[in-house]
């Protein structure tokens, strides 16, 4: 298992390296001149010079992007902000506690609902309770968030007053309407999820075993049956973290939430380019971390994978 998760690590230093040239690349040819975003329109050409010469891109694209690959992963620094000239390292330290807060709150709100209700949809197949589940997904989740974002804010905020409509001042209540958002389309695809899991394993024998033993139904449908349909729903949970992280852009904006989606559209916005690629490198490092930390869960949860792992590192020392 260690061996694995090494492996894993090291193969994720090809992909951000990756990311890091096509978003370098891609930023490198975004249309504009930072030094006139920067200085304004009214600032003469020498001006402009000395602040392209202050900024370095002024120099060859291979070379700017050497230097950049040195700064990110040799310095291990994400660069500095031109518009706010602060270290964006530090500004993504400060702002994630919030964005994290918001997915991490949705998404164990998410499964405290999605999988009851999948294994509820898939219990009763074909049956009012699964009719109604199906419903729910295919409604709630063609709906995108910023959508239940302003019909939050319109109802809840606006019209009875009980969540603020911006900021994090009032403790816990900045967080409902956000988070609230971003639910209503998670947990009804992850109870879709649950349900398509659960009608594969529900038939098994082992199920049909235990409940020729007299177990409960819920013992035999939580306690046998949901561990071994996790793996699916385990998935569909680490990526909606995940893009969650990185998808927190538009409603941090829409809430003024001081997280890293509103530093992102603040930056993409001004054109502060630097700080547009280091968030995007730092997202795609969480993501890897995220994904790695799915596939340790399947070897916690399911014996199967584990007894894999293990034989693949028993046939390893074997041959050694």
């Amino acid at each position: 298992m260690v061996r694995y998760v090494i492996r894993r690590l090291l193969i994720t230093i090809p992909i951000i390296v990756a990311v890091a040239i096509i978003v370098f690349t891609l930023m490198y040819f975004v249309p504009g001149d930072p030094a006139v975003l920067i200085l304004g329109e009214a600032a003469s050409e020498e001006e402009l010079a000395a602040m392209r010469e202050y900024l370095g891109i002024n120099r060859p694209y291979i070379v700017q992007l050497l230097d950049y690959l040195k700064q990110l992963f040799i310095d291990f620094d994400l660069g500095t902000s031109w518009i706010y000239k602060t270290n964006i390292s530090t500004e993504l330290y400060n702002r994630m506690p919030t964005t994290f807060a918001i997915c991490v709150y949705s998404i164990l709100v998410s499964a405290c609902l999605g999988i009851p209700l999948g294994v509820m949809a898939a219990v009763n197949q074909d049956r009012w309770p699964d009719k109604l589940v199906l419903w729910m997904s295919s409604i709630f989740t063609c709906i995108p968030n910023y959508c239940w974002a302003l019909l939050f804010i319109v109802v809840f905020a606006l019209n009875l007053g009980w969540f603020p409509i911006y900021g994090v001042s009032q403790g816990w209540k900045s967080y409902v309407l956000p988070c609230l958002s971003i639910l209503m389309g998670s947990f009804t695809g992850l109870a879709r999820q649950t349900r398509s899991s659960m009608l594969e394993v529900i038939r098994s024998d082992y199920v049909t075993s235990a409940r020729a033993q007299g177990y409960s139904r819920n013992t035999v449908y939580y306690l046998h049956a949901l561990p071994n349909a996790l793996i699916p729903i385990i998935t569909i949970l680490g990526t909606q973290f995940a893009a969650g992280l990185g998808g927190t852009l538009i409603l941090e904006t829409i809430f003024s939430i001081p997280g890293v989606g509103l530093y992102v559209t603040g930056a993409i916005t001004k054109r502060d380019y630097p700080a547009v690629m280091g968030c995007v490198v730092f997202l795609a490092i969480l993501f890897c971390l995220i994904m790695l930390g799915v596939d340790v869960l399947y070897a916690v949860v399911d014996p199967r994978v584990r007894a894999q792992y293990e034989a693949k590192g028993a046939k390893r020392r074997h041959k050694a």
